[in-house]
């Protein structure tokens, strides 16, 4: 997929109303706070994609909304992709029609990778579950459908057990039959999903990596619901499924977030971002656009020229820091404006 234009109003700190990017690999320079991390966020948003930080913070201030476009280019033809963000959420249209988020996802959009995407490995299990969660998403429909049907029983669980109890067998059926079916999910994505992670992270940096699945009811969950009750009345809170587990990154066996260092954990979640873009191309059968923020960030030589190397074999790439690697076609932004 190729971005053929990219338009805004109000959206952080860019001052370009309109951006024609280059074709195949090129490169944003720019010093520190002049719009090459809002450049890349917004590109990546008008595409459907998410980010950490809420629409609110992502709207100029003093301003109400953002107004993103974008005009794309796949193998299966010319998309356009409006977007008004407010606090609220998005108003999304494709090609003149009402859609939803999901459905941009239907297009192989891009993939973003960014400086605190280390936070996914040496975070919290929080962190590196919503990881895990929004990626398999990407793929599966009925995968976001179960998380949503998942969380909101477990809601309602967790009401009963702070009320005592009454009615809790009900709900611990819905939240068995939602939680075992996501658990195979998972399972399955990671088989198919963890040799391409390795073979990225041999491009990267040497060391055995691997993913581990922590499961806090690896068998029959209804079961595993029915022996917590009385710790869970006591604490008011459900204290096994796929909301508690934790996806666990591995080097030579042992866990990143207890033993690895930080540029260890770096080479870990940039082999993660790069993983899935290439499972992205293999889904959709073309590349998705790749933008990387702070491309040289904490990564000696080899890694850098390992992405490169990548970068290189794609239709369209973005890569966005301070200086450029020699011989790749330069962009300069400057106040949130671009010059090419």
């Amino acid at each position: 997929m190729r971005l053929l234009v990219f338009r805004q109003r109000n959206f952080r700190n860019l001052a370009l109303s309109a951006f024609q990017p280059p074709q195949g690999l090129f490169a944003l320079v720019g010093g520190n706070a002049q719009g090459k991390t809002s450049l890349l966020l917004g590109i990546h948003l008008a595409l459907g994609g998410e980010v950490r930080a809420s629409l609110a913070d992502l709207i100029r201030f003093g301003e109400e909304e953002a107004w993103l476009q974008a005009e794309v280019e796949t193998e299966l033809g010319l998309y356009r992709i409006e977007q008004r963000l407010r606090p609220e959420g998005r108003e999304i249209v494709l090609n003149e029609k009402a859609v939803s988020l999901r459905a941009l996802q239907e297009l192989p959009g891009s993939v973003l990778v960014l400086p605190e995407d280390v936070e996914v490995v040496l975070g919290s299990r929080e962190e590196r579950r919503a990881f895990l969660d929004r990626l398999i998403g990407r793929f599966s429909r009925r995968y976001a459908a179960l998380l949503s049907a998942y969380e909101k029983a477990l809601r309602q669980r967790n009401v009963l057990l702070k009320a005592g109890g009454n009615g809790l067998s009900v709900w611990d059926q819905e939240l068995a039959r939602y939680g075992t079916e996501i658990m195979a999910f998972r399972r399955r994505f990671l088989k198919r999903f963890l040799p391409i992670f390795q073979s990225v992270h041999r491009s990267l940096a040497p060391g055995e990596v691997g993913l581990l699945l922590e499961e806090t009811a690896p068998g029959d969950l209804l079961e595993a619901l029915r022996a917590r009750r009385e710790e869970e009345l006591l604490k008011g809170q459900t204290l096994v499924g796929p909301h508690r587990d934790d996806l666990v990154f591995l080097l030579s066996g042992r866990p990143v977030h207890r033993f690895g260092s930080r540029g260890e954990a770096k080479g870990v979640a940039l082999a993660l971002r790069l993983a899935e873009h290439r499972l992205l191309s293999e889904h959709h059968g073309e590349a998705p656009l790749l933008l990387v923020d702070e491309w040289s960030e904490e990564l000696d030589e080899g890694k850098r020229q390992a992405v490169l190397a990548y970068t290189r074999t794609l239709p369209q790439a973005i890569l966005a820091g301070l200086w450029a690697p020699e011989g790749v076609p330069v962009c300069w932004v400057e106040g949130g404006v671009v010059l090419c």
